[in-house]
């Protein structure tokens, strides 16, 4: 599972979108192997939806518990036992459109297709914090990095949500669009990721003071991930943005996290930036069911 699956972080989405969590176990007598998490939303009273792909939750759907000392048949045996009844029980919630985004770790979706359900294919970008940043890192990186630390770009940890809220509309308003999300759900899950000790703020800062870049990166017991970036228009040539991540991934490395989800491959500007960092293109699998026709009086509509 994934910190987007916690008990802490769906409540909040839950309670700020106006959505049902909802979380599925599969137990062995006393012992949790399995489960699944996602949103429920009555749209009418005839349409029912789950989903995990609600704003700024990027994973949800199955986790699996997988003892090492089962070898590849029991295993794979056990985790499709395990999500057969997952799906048996969907089935008696009499949800119209089911859509679960799962996170990487979820590689083996064939119990899943051989029932019906349709896949789309995403993909994210994973470091390998075991390897030595500095010699991973292309020469356009490396120079602005350099870049930055000539300029005096200065970065540190530090909560500013107020900032981060305006480096969010500035980073939005450059493309003539609004921000996806609210500040107040923003601001709810920032105060759930510090009352819950799984992640910081890291700010770059100008010479002068003046913020120019921030990010958001959190993190579980697997692995640390980029969850949120914002920076200011003004001091995109200096180099901070680029610096910012930098020393972001050597501070996890430093906490001693093993992987680094930076994310942001399937959007074409931010892949391009991520790519410089050689990071491993890894897929993840969005998995979708429909329930058929539902048809009202004078009405046929597809759900």
């Amino acid at each position: 599972g994934t910190v987007f699956h916690s008990s802490a972080w769906l409540s909040t989405a839950a309670k700020m979108l106006h959505f049902d969590a909802t979380i599925i176990g599969v137990f062995n007598n006393s012992d949790l192997i399995g489960g699944c998490s996602f949103y429920r939303e009555d749209l009418f009273h005839f349409y029912k939806k789950g989903t995990t792909e609600v704003t700024l939750s990027p994973y949800g759907g199955f986790v699996i518990a997988n003892p090492k000392r089962f070898n590849i048949r029991e295993s794979e045996a056990r985790e499709h036992e395990i999500i057969t009844l997952i799906l048996k029980k969907i089935q008696t919630l009499n949800l119209s459109n089911v859509v679960l985004t799962n996170s990487p770790g979820l590689v083996d979706i064939r119990p899943l297709t051989l029932n019906g359900w349709k896949e789309t294919v995403k993909y994210c970008y994973i470091f390998p914090l075991s390897c030595t940043i500095e010699e991973s890192l292309s020469k356009k990186i490396r120079w602005s990095i350099n870049k930055a630390e000539k300029a005096g770009i200065v970065v540190r940890q530090k909560w500013d949500k107020d900032l981060y809220w305006d480096l969010t509309l500035n980073t939005y308003s450059k493309q003539g669009k609004q921000p996806p999300f609210s500040r107040e759900l923003l601001f709810a899950f920032l105060e759930t990721i510090e009352n819950n000790r799984c992640g910081d703020m890291w700010i770059a800062e100008t010479a002068s003071g003046d913020g120019a870049a921030a990010e958001i990166f959190i993190w579980d017991p697997h692995m640390a991930y980029r969850w949120s970036a914002a920076s200011h228009t003004d001091y995109q040539d200096t180099g901070a943005p680029t610096l910012l991540l930098y020393e972001i991934m050597k501070h996890a490395q430093k906490k001693g996290f093993k992987k680094f989800n930076m994310m942001a491959a399937n959007t074409p500007q931010f892949a391009k930036f991520i790519s410089g960092f050689y990071p491993d293109l890894l897929p993840y699998y969005s998995v979708q069911k429909i329930r058929g026709i539902y048809r009202i009086p004078g009405v046929i509509r597809s759900v």
